[in-house]
Formats: structure tokens, C-alpha cells, sequence
């Protein structure tokens, strides 16, 4: 069994989009203080949706409250030029990680650029699903390196949301609160999702031809890991039964495994392995054929070899 530090998942949203505009490739990003924070996943490591911002009293000037200035790599230059996001006295900000995710690693898993000129301090929560939330306590301003060990029960748990409260220390100013440029993680995962529509017709689970470009492009990343197991899991939309629609699961993830392991055959070291869940796992409603559409696919988890962490060393 590989480590907990060992642990980096893959599940890709759309993989045509992925491969052409994403690359899997480790990047230093300067912290608040200026010292270089090694990223495994580089520019896809941070936060990349907004879910809720809720501006404390008194809040910061207007210039200072768009939540969108968290998102994306760090890119905080001087207080005086609005590219972060000011809190407000107690305000809150809850963002999703949708391309990416993070799990419990050795050391810390995730950096918050919290920055300006005051040192404000916020509570931490993380959650799997948005509804759930787990209470990492106070963290200090300006040293926010976070470590997710202490409320972690299970190493395989992926975490996909944060939530930032400021903590009411410093209420004055333009920008009153904690001021948020960036989340990043450096347990970074990444998680990526094929439709089932593009890799198979209606309750077939042979792969079409037209699902050539999206397999070769799962591919070609995968070789970036060089030693991994990788885990195919097949989900589907509630049409049919349960056992039904466990079994075509079933066979359409072994359809995708036995396509990627021929592909990376002589591309490293895998091992591979396939879960079917059914329809017991649906991403969105089953009452609408958008929702079922999302329900439909096969998602592709990469755990690598712990190597692939190691910090590549400055020029």
C-alpha cells in the first residue's frame, strides 16, 4: 500500500480542456513572507470557485470586496492595488477547489496567502461536500501554512472546499479583516472525470472510436507520474435497476483500464485496479437529463509513487 504521503489523485473535469490548457508540472510560489512554498501541481494547485462571501462589519472599500481576487495563483503586489479580497470584521469566504482537491500528506497540505500589512489571524474549516465542515481552529495571519492531519480520520479522504472567517482583530482601515489573495494546496489533487457519453453509446460499455482523443490525453498525463496505481471507478445515472447499473459500471471501467494499460504498457510502473459503484455515487440530480448526463462517467484516480513529491531544487 502506497503512504499517506504517497497519496495524489487525479480526477479530470474535461479531459480535452485539461490536456490543452493544463499542465502537470511542480512550481515555487513566494509565500507572504517571501519564502519559496513548493506547489507539486503548480498553477492548478488553487481555489478555483467562489461559493459564498459574506462581508463583515464594518467592510472593507468597495475596490477591496470582490471574493474573484482570491482565486488563481498568488498575484498580490502592494495593498494599495486591489488584488486580494478583504473580509470585512468577521466576514466570511467560502471558496471550492473544482479542478483540484487535497488529502492529508506528511507536513503541511494547503497555504493561505493572507497579506497586506497587518497580521490578521482566521478560523479554518475544510469540507468534502460543501455541507459538512471540519474545524482546523485559528490560524495565524502571514504564517498560514496548515497541516489537515489533526481532523483527519482516513488518509484516502479528498477535501474540495475551505472556509475562511476573519476573527475581528483588526476592524479599521480601508480593509478591515483578514486579507485573502490565494489558497493553494500543497497536497494537491487533481480529479478527473469522463463522461460516459463521449467514451460509450446508450448502455453499451465497448469503447467508441470517438473517445480516442480523450483516452490518448488521460494518457499522456499519466506518463508525467511515471510509477502510480491508478484506479478506475464507473459510475451511472439512476435509468435501470441497481444491479443493472452496477454491473455496466463495472464493465465500462474495465473497458477504460484495459485501454489505458495498453497505452502506458511501456510508459512506467502502474498498477491498476477497477470499482464499480452503480448509481450509488451521483454527482447531480437524477430528476433532470443534464443531471443524469453528469452521472454518467468513469472517474480516473492516480495515486503516485511518493517520489513524485520531492521538491525539485531551485536554479
Amino acid at each position: 500500500m502506497i503512504a499517506k504521503y504517497a497519496c495524489f489523485l487525479f480526477i479530470f473535469s474535461t479531459i480535452v480542456i485539461f490536456a490543452q490548457n493544463t499542465v502537470i508540472e511542480g512550481k515555487y510560489y513566494n509565500s507572504t513572507r517571501g519564502e519559496p512554498i513548493y506547489m507539486p501541481i503548480g498553477k492548478i494547485s488553487f481555489a478555483d470557485k467562489v461559493i459564498d462571501f459574506k462581508q463583515g462589519i464594518p467592510n472593507a472599500s468597495k475596490d477591496f470586496t470582490d471574493p474573484m481576487q482570491s482565486l488563481g495563483e498568488p498575484n498580490y503586489i502592494h495593498y494599495k492595488v486591489a488584488r486580494y479580497v478583504s473580509l470585512g470584521c468577521g466576514g466570511q469566504l467560502t471558496l471550492e477547489f473544482t479542478d483540484n482537491g487535497f488529502v492529508d500528506m506528511e507536513g503541511p497540505d494547503l497555504y493561505v496567502w493572507e497579506v497586506g500589512p497587518s497580521v490578521e489571524s482566521f478560523q479554518f474549516e475544510i469540507s468534502k461536500d460543501g455541507e459538512n465542515w471540519v474545524d482546523l481552529g485559528i490560524i495565524e495571519g502571514g504564517k498560514s501554512f496548515i497541516d489537515i492531519a489533526p481532523v483527519v480520520n482516513d488518509i484516502r479522504d479528498i477535501f474540495y472546499f475551505v472556509r475562511i472567517t476573519d476573527k475581528k482583530e483588526i476592524c479599521t482601515g480601508n480593509t478591515p479583516g483578514a486579507d485573502i489573495d490565494a489558497v493553494g494546496t500543497i497536497s494537491g489533487v487533481l480529479k478527473i472525470n469522463l463522461s460516459a457519453d463521449v467514451l460509450f453509446d446508450t448502455a453499451k460499455f465497448n469503447l467508441k472510436e470517438k473517445s480516442k482523443q480523450a483516452i490518448d490525453s488521460l494518457a499522456y498525463q499519466i506518463e508525467k507520474v511515471g510509477m502510480a496505481e491508478i484506479i478506475i471507478e464507473g459510475h451511472t445515472d439512476s435509468d435501470g435497476n441497481a444491479l443493472y447499473n452496477l454491473r455496466l459500471s463495472e464493465q465500462r471501467a474495465k473497458s477504460v483500464l484495459r485501454k489505458l494499460k495498453a497505452k502506458l504498457n511501456d510508459k512506467g510502473t502502474y498498477e491498476f485496479n477497477s470499482i464499480a459503484f452503480g448509481l450509488t455515487k451521483p454527482r447531480a440530480t437524477n430528476d433532470t437529463e443534464e443531471g443524469k448526463q453528469l452521472n454518467r462517467r468513469v472517474e480516473v484516480i492516480v495515486k503516485p509513487h511518493r517520489d513524485f513529491y520531492k521538491k525539485e531544487e531551485l536554479d
